[in-house]
């Protein structure tokens, strides 16, 4: 077990105790303590996914080791995420079978994940379902051409990786995909018809895999690789078509996926993390 996930395993009395003592609380001291424990989640992600990738780069940067470096984060927030589970029980709605939150793009993932799916599915896959999935990364990559991955669709958008209603890469699924949830099916199906209603979520189960996204991108950064988000639909497309050499290209410095790229994510998230702990009175992380 990690360092970090001793960390994250230790605090189950503390959210006991916060949940006993949240009683005699005014509703704002309430929320502070809240949201503390969730930056306290959050920060042990974070030092998870950046230790485990450094830890797997130690040796270079090759295409196993960054292979490596996603696995070892994605078994971490499996490990956290079963902790929250259990500590909370959270009414979640998600089941097998339901593709609801599958259909949207800007489902947004490393670039070792993406490596990491790639090495699954070329393992696994037989070439007609090769050629399945490139088809359908072509449709995805029609169905959003001239707008932004990033921008908000009333339309279903079907992940390529989506066959008969389940993820045909669940055991490598991305973090994005291991921290989505739903405490309301019935508005995962609202929002699947209009990008404007929000979906409710246990957020601290999300918490871990942000906290883990952000720690191993700022890693990467300081290894020289590219820590930018892209979107998983488009970078499927242009991996596809990019041949049996696409990875170690891209491992070797290769631009291909700047088109799929959201250089802003991992920043953005980080920031905003800083100023809710300044607003809830707790130094904020250096960084």
């Amino acid at each position: 077990m990690s360092a970090s996930l001793r960390s994250l395993s230790s605090e189950r009395a503390s959210f006991g105790q916060a949940r006993q003592s949240a009683g005699g609380a005014t509703a704002a001291e309430a929320e502070r303590e809240a949201y503390r424990l969730r930056l306290d989640v959050f920060l042990a992600s974070r030092d998870a996914g950046h230790a485990l990738t450094l830890d797997s780069l130690q040796t270079g940067i090759r295409l196993e080791t960054v292979v490596s470096a996603a696995a070892a984060v994605a078994d971490y927030a499996d490990e956290a995420l079963g902790i929250v589970r259990d500590e909370y029980r959270p009414p979640l709605h998600c089941k097998e079978g339901c593709w609801y939150c599958c259909c949207k793009p800007g489902v947004l993932i490393s670039v070792p994940e993406l490596l990491r799916i790639l090495s699954y599915l070329r393992s696994t896959s037989s070439d007609d379902s090769l050629s399945a999935l490139t088809d359908r990364a072509r449709r995805y990559a029609a169905q959003i051409e001239g707008r932004s991955f990033d921008d908000s669709t009333n339309d279903s958008v079907p992940c390529p990786l989506l066959v008969e209603g389940r993820c045909s890469v669940y055991e490598v699924r991305p973090l994005v995909c291991r921290g989505y949830n739903s405490t309301s099916v019935d508005a995962c199906r609202r929002a699947h018809r209009d990008a404007s209603e929000l979906v409710p979520m246990f957020a601290m189960l999300k918490d871990v895999t942000d906290g883990a996204t952000v720690g191993a991108a700022q890693r990467l950064h300081a290894e020289g690789f590219p820590d930018s988000m892209i979107d998983l639909g488009s970078a499927l497309n242009i991996a596809l078509s990019g041949g049996d050499g696409f990875s170690d290209a891209v491992v070797e410095g290769s631009t291909a996926l700047l088109p799929a790229e959201n250089s802003t994510r991992v920043a953005n998230l980080w920031a905003r993390v800083r100023e809710t702990a300044r607003e809830i009175g707790v130094a904020p992380p250096p960084g």
